[in-house]
């Protein structure tokens, strides 16, 4: 057997002999197709069932947690009881529930009978409030609730009674200007001056003047201590 000589001088007898490795898949797509698809299979099942194990695993530990707030709840209802249960036997306890209950039930009753209970003290106030405004001397101050106060009306809310205010101020024009202060009052409404005495005609005469004046209460004045209302003054 004669062995060639490799045409190239640089080139061994040892490379010249050597096999080429050449690599070629000649396995038909299909059977390519099938691998990929049970490897897909395979790593959604797996998926899915890693899933569902965590979400049995959170279930048991809610219904754990379920379980001990049972009884955790259980346990306080049976403590509730005995304490009750206790109580009913204590006198003073006893004692203690009734004159609770007969506070709460008299606040009821109060709040029902004095919901619409007018508040004198802060029609008072008012009045003398707006005497001070006006420089204007408060020296007596009646007044008188309607037997029918809603037969009497006004633009907008209704007279449930009238003050008599008499007093002193530097001039008519201070009695003026205290007869507007008043009907600017929601509690108050429809001032009327009766009588201006003890002054010249001269509205600029410093000279004291004695007036007297009527004023109609609004039911806006209805604020008593137990009704929901807000009085208009910080008197009660």
């Amino acid at each position: 057997m004669t062995v060639l000589m490799p045409l190239d001088p640089t080139v061994t007898p040892q490379q010249a002999a050597r096999v080429l490795s050449i690599r070629a898949n000649l396995l038909p797509p299909e059977i390519h197709d099938s691998r990929r698809a049970r490897r897909t299979r395979t790593i959604v099942l797996f998926t899915v069932g890693l899933v569902i194990l965590l979400l049995g695993l959170w279930y048991a530990h809610a219904s754990v947690l379920k379980s001990d707030a049972d009884t955790e709840y259980n346990q306080t209802l049976e403590q509730l009881a005995a304490v009750q249960q206790q109580q009913q036997k204590d006198e003073n306890v006893q004692k203690l529930i009734k004159v609770q209950n007969g506070q709460t039930l008299l606040k009821k009753e109060l709040k029902a009978i004095e919901a619409d209970d007018l508040s004198w003290a802060n029609v008072l106030d008012l009045v003398k409030k707006t005497a001070d405004t006006e420089e204007v001397v408060i020296t007596q101050v009646s007044a008188l609730l309607d037997d029918q106060a809603a037969a009497t009306t006004t633009t907008s809310s209704t007279t449930v009674g009238t003050v008599q205010i008499t007093g002193t101020a530097p001039n008519k024009k201070g009695v003026a200007d205290f007869v507007d202060a008043l009907s600017q009052l929601e509690s108050l409404a429809n001032p009327f001056a009766k009588s201006v005495t003890g002054a010249a005609d001269d509205l600029k005469n410093e000279k004291t003047v004695n007036f007297s004046l009527s004023v109609s209460i609004t039911d806006k004045a209805l604020c008593g201590r137990y009704s929901d209302k807000t009085c208009e003054s910080k008197g009660k």
